[in-house]
Parts: C-alpha cells; sequence; structure tokens
C-alpha cells in the first residue's frame, strides 16, 4: 500500500505553504491528516459542495472559503479576511481526494498550490512515476496582488489573487513533464500500451490530445 504520510511529508518538504494536509474518500472517511487538523466535523460538506460544482464556498475546521475555481478534479478557495487559502485535488480515478490548507501570505500560492498538491494526488497511484521536480523556485518577480474578476456559478466577484508575471513554477511543471515525454516508461509506454490493449477510450482521447497540440504549434 501506498504511505500517504510519506507522500504529504514530501509535499510539505516540497511546498511548505502547504501547512496542513488531509487525505480523505469520497466518503469523508478520513485515511491521513498533518498534524492536529481536525477536519472530521466538516469535509463531508466540503466534498459535498466541491461534488455540486456550483458552490459558492466552503467551511473547513471553522475558517470560510470563498470559491475560485472549482472542478470535478479540483478547487481553489481563499479566506477573504487572510486566513489562509483551501486547495483540493483528486487521485487520477477520482477516488482519493488531498485537500491543503495554504498559509495567507504564501506568494504566488493562487498559481503555485494546485500543481504540487495534484503532483502529490497523483503520487497515490501504484507504481505512479509522479515525483516532485528538485527545482529552485525564483518569486522575485511576483507581483502585488490584483483583483480579478471570477465567475463561480451564476455569479461572479472580485477576487484578490496573486498573478506573477512570470511563473516559474509552470515552468517547472513542463520541464517535469518534458521529462516524461522523454523517458520510455512515460508518454511513450503509456501510448503503447493503449494501442496494444486496444483502448478505444483513451484511443479517443490521445487522438483530441494531439489535434489539441497541433492547433497550439501549427494552427
Amino acid at each position: 500500500m501506498v504511505n500517504i504520510k510519506s507522500i504529504i511529508d514530501k509535499l510539505q518538504k516540497h511546498y511548505p505553504d502547504a501547512t496542513q494536509v488531509a487525505v480523505v474518500d469520497r466518503s469523508g472517511k478520513l485515511l491521513h491528516s498533518s498534524g492536529k487538523w481536525d477536519v472530521k466535523r466538516d469535509i463531508k460538506g466540503v466534498l459535498s459542495n466541491w461534488a455540486s460544482g456550483n458552490a459558492q464556498f466552503v467551511t473547513l475546521n471553522d475558517i470560510r472559503y470563498s470559491i475560485l475555481q472549482m472542478e470535478p478534479e479540483r478547487f481553489i478557495a481563499t479566506n477573504r479576511k487572510n486566513k489562509g487559502h483551501l486547495i483540493g485535488a483528486s487521485t487520477p480515478k477520482g477516488d482519493i481526494l488531498f485537500i491543503a490548507h495554504i498559509k495567507p501570505k504564501a506568494k504566488g500560492w493562487f498559481h503555485m498550490a494546485y500543481p504540487a498538491v495534484a503532483r502529490a494526488a497523483a503520487m497515490l497511484k501504484k507504481k505512479s512515476d509522479s515525483a516532485f521536480i528538485d527545482t529552485k523556485i525564483d518569486l522575485s518577480d511576483v507581483s502585488e496582488t490584483n483583483v480579478v474578476e471570477t465567475p463561480i456559478g451564476n455569479n461572479s466577484s472580485n477576487v484578490l489573487i496573486t498573478q506573477p508575471s512570470i511563473d516559474p513554477y509552470l515552468k517547472a511543471e513542463i520541464d517535469g513533464f518534458i521529462q516524461w515525454i522523454k523517458n520510455p516508461q512515460g508518454l511513450g509506454g503509456y501510448i503503447s500500451q493503449a494501442l496494444q490493449q486496444n483502448n478505444i477510450q483513451q484511443i479517443s482521447q490521445l487522438a483530441e490530445l494531439y489535434n489539441e497540440f497541433y492547433r497550439i504549434f501549427y494552427g
């Protein structure tokens, strides 16, 4: 069985601004939590709001977070009274969820927190090749907070988020993606397996991705 505590430790070492982390299944059963973070009382409500796809806010451990982004595989939220941020990411199968509290003064958190938490969630997959990239992040180019209008459901609101002119974490993620493409056990291995198994769904999705890449670079 994958060691959840070990993955949380790696996440917090890689991204120290994730001060508290909880791992739960879709039913709300707590599999592990870091430190003394008590999420049992509120976690089912958080998961219910996440599953709805149109919630305006969630409350966890007496902190109310306004939702900025909400998709089946992720949610991103912030507390408007400077009590921190909340990030959710699901495993590739969607059966287990990582929930992380990000400290209030985390610089560039809006761009950096979710990729880190999502990478940790991906590491829960048995025999996963996912790993944190050992790259020093330069945040010197992160600008001051700007106001951005973010639509949630049928409403929209002005949300304070941090926008760097250059996103160093995104660059690190792309570097990792390139390494995965070059790795014979990475992208090429997955494609070969899909073709050998004649997996129609995966082959169709790969074709769509190929068309999207072609459009980006040649369209």
